[in-house]
């Protein structure tokens, strides 16, 4: 017997919940079916029967509050937080939990961003925000929230402050839990530059863009940033968790998260090719800007064009040098779109130029054996190559972990180039 799944809310049209269980029924081989269902607020009330017909509900806004009463029993951190957004039916009988905390946690926790005992600042206070809240004291982290209201925060016992007290604090993360930012209002953010440049790491609920004007302001002033939809897909495989017991399924996250923003910014995120120097990203970078009519761009000439220095020239003052004018250039065509960018091969070294390439579009790791590299590479016109042979087999060594955890895409080049850019393009969804 196939097992019942929903999401239930006012306005679900443009929901990536069914798509996120599907991938994860898909990849974990469980039957299920999941399906978004619209309630009024009537509907909602007397709507316990309709709540027991299926073995999992996830409950999104305005009835995360107005669930409650229908259920026979609610976890603790639901309680405190004030608001399920995960039902599971057992005996006949419905209880209620919150996976936006495990969301979250999750969410900092894939860019390395670890606020323990740091300061971090809450933009909003609104539910999200409380589930925020919860987990970032469970972190242990310093919270102050930032609102219009402080004094609504602070008689619930939040140290609390309103926006203009905010321009003059720094700290380590800034989280943006406001609608500021969301489709279609893109260009929106609850705060400027000035703000964002005080803090160490930056995070947004909001997934819809994936690269609010929020986060790429962080990214141009070299800051650790990750947006929502790494929650929104987190919080899901907790749900499946907790429906089913299946242990295995928060570790599915990243292969569904990769999946579903392959999908969400396909029209007009970047195409980012990475891997080691001689694996052909230029040569399947112009080829698939040209199938997919997009604008291509080398990231090495980009730096060159950036910093008005050669490559070689960079290097003679140290590669922490060229790695710095690396991450500027990374950082600026992340904040364009529609783009298919040929990386430099030690792109993947610095954490912040990962995050760039995850946020604006589609990671394409091209996996090349050193040996065929080296058959046919120019050792001169490559600074990190000039020991040869060994040092091409000494440098894939070191980065080939850092290539496949950052890719969304793996794709072997170990044949006719006209047949593994075909792997290229289907991977990619273009043909």
């Amino acid at each position: 017997m196939t097992d019942m799944y929903c999401v239930i809310g006012k306005k679900l049209a443009h929901t990536l919940s069914p798509e996120i269980h599907r991938a994860y029924f898909e990849l974990s081989g469980r039957q299920g079916e999941y399906t978004a269902v619209e309630l009024t607020e009537e509907e909602i009330a007397r709507g316990r029967e309709f709540l027991l017909g299926y073995d999992g509900v996830n409950v999104t806004i305005p009835y995360k509050q107005a669930v409650m009463p229908l259920l026979d029993g609610i976890s603790d951190e639901a309680r405190e937080i004030g608001a399920v957004n995960t039902i599971k039916r057992e005996g006949g009988k419905l209880f209620g939990y919150n996976t936006d905390p495990y969301g979250f946690e999750a969410m900092l926790a894939s860019r390395g961003i670890d606020p323990s005992g740091k300061s971090a600042y809450v933009l909003g206070y609104g539910g999200a925000a409380r589930s925020v809240i919860y987990a970032l004291n469970r972190l242990g982290a310093d919270v102050t929230v930032v609102s219009r209201d402080p004094a609504r925060a602070a008689a619930d016992g939040h140290a609390a402050i309103d926006y203009e007290e905010l321009a003059q604090r720094e700290g380590y993360l800034l989280v943006n839990c406001t609608p500021m930012g969301m489709f279609p209002n893109a260009d929106a953010s609850p705060v400027g530059d000035d703000v964002v440049a005080r803090f160490d790491a930056a995070a947004d609920l909001i997934y819809n863009p994936v690269l609010t004007r929020f986060l790429r302001s962080a990214i141009s002033l070299g800051k650790r940033a990750v947006g929502g939809l790494y929650m929104l897909v987190a919080q899901a495989m907790k749900s499946q968790h907790i429906w089913t017991g299946d242990d295995g399924a928060e570790a599915l996250t990243k292969t569904v998260y990769d999946r579903i923003a392959r999908g969400f910014l396909r029209d007009t995120g970047n195409i980012w090719l990475i891997g080691m120097p001689g694996c052909g990203k230029t040569t399947f970078g112009s080829w698939t800007a040209q199938k997919t009519e997009r604008e291509f761009v080398d990231a090495d000439a980009y730096v060159q064009h950036l910093s008005g220095m050669t490559i070689a020239e960079m290097f003679e003052r140290g590669e922490d040098f060229f790695r710095d004018e690396e991450s500027e250039a990374i950082a600026c065509l992340a904040c364009r779109k529609g783009l298919v960018i040929a990386t430099g091969g030690g792109a993947v070294l610095r954490d912040f130029n990962i995050d760039c390439m995850r946020l604006s579009g589609t990671t394409v790791f091209i996996d090349r054996a050193p040996a065929d590299i080296i058959a046919d590479v120019d050792y001169a016109s490559r600074p990190l190559l000039v020991q040869g042979a060994e040092r091409v087999w000494r440098l894939y060594g070191e980065r080939k972990d850092r290539y496949a955890a950052a890719a969304q895409i793996t794709i072997e080049n170990d044949t006719d180039e006209r047949e593994v850019f075909d792997r290229i393009l289907s991977a990619l969804g273009e043909k």
